[in-house]
């Protein structure tokens, strides 16, 4: 771990309490399955804004996260001190994924909003995985929607269809069958343009002209889609829209 990153407090995980619910990694797979991920589960970690991050780009590849509840978001440091946004994760969200391959952690991991991920050691899971053909699937999907996620968003698309994408996105993930009504977002639009490598004026701008045109209402950080078809046809090309995919990050 690195030298900011957050200390581990052993806690005895129950995935039958798990807040994430339907939206967790195991949902929908055999009892034995979810057991067997149960057993993998080392402890639960809180995270804070601001109290260290739960790695840092360098650190050993050690574990991948499962958030419990909250919102983490992954990030690299460029050379000027800029942080550049590469994806918000969600309840049920795997994170640490994109260093399943390497020794280390290509970015760093922090809060944005009190949150708590499950730790699982990534070395009992490779050895899991061996033995457990539904859990070797299930990783398979989430990695092949971030990378979907990721590919889709690096096209040469206008700030409108990336904004509309974004929060069709969000609203699938956070609330999927609360179509219509108010969504609270964890992060800040200024936290949003970084992500869709935008200025935050110009998400702000985006998010007003929809409000004016009767797609979205807006209150700070609360939305609410008005009129999704208008919406998921502005999304359209980026390719998201309507897919039901419950990863949604960007390449670094």
């Amino acid at each position: 771990m690195g030298a900011h990153s957050v200390p581990f407090d052993r806690c005895k995980p129950n995935c039958s309490m798990c807040p994430a619910g339907s939206r967790c990694f195991t949902s929908g797979l055999p009892d034995q399955e979810i057991s067997l991920w149960n057993d993998l589960v080392q402890t639960h970690v809180p995270l804070f804004p601001g109290h260290g991050a739960l790695f840092n780009a360098g650190d050993e590849a050690e574990n991948l996260y499962l958030v419990r509840a909250g919102c983490v978001k992954t990030y690299t440091i460029d050379e000027e001190g800029n942080e550049r946004i590469r994806g918000f994760h969600l309840p049920g969200d795997l994170i640490g994924l994109d260093a399943l391959s390497r020794r280390h952690h290509p970015c760093a991991a922090g809060a944005v909003e009190a949150s708590q991920v499950c730790v699982i050691p990534r070395a009992r899971v490779a050895a899991e995985l061996q033995r457990s053909p539904a859990l070797m699937q299930r990783l398979l999907e989430r990695t092949s929607r971030e990378l979907s996620a990721a590919l889709s968003l690096s096209g040469d698309f206008t700030a409108d269809q990336r904004v509309a994408a974004f929060v069709l996105s969000m609203q699938e993930r956070l609330a999927p069958s609360a179509s219509g009504q108010k969504l609270r977002l964890p992060m800040t639009r200024r936290d949003i343009g970084n992500y869709l490598r935008l200025a935050t004026e110009t998400v702000c701008r985006v998010i007003t002209r929809l409000e004016q045109q009767g797609v979205l209402e807006s209150r700070d950080r609360a939305l609410a889609i008005r009129d999704r078809r208008r919406l998921a046809g502005l999304a359209e090309p980026v390719g998201l829209s309507g897919s039901g995919a419950d990863y949604f990050a960007l390449a670094a």
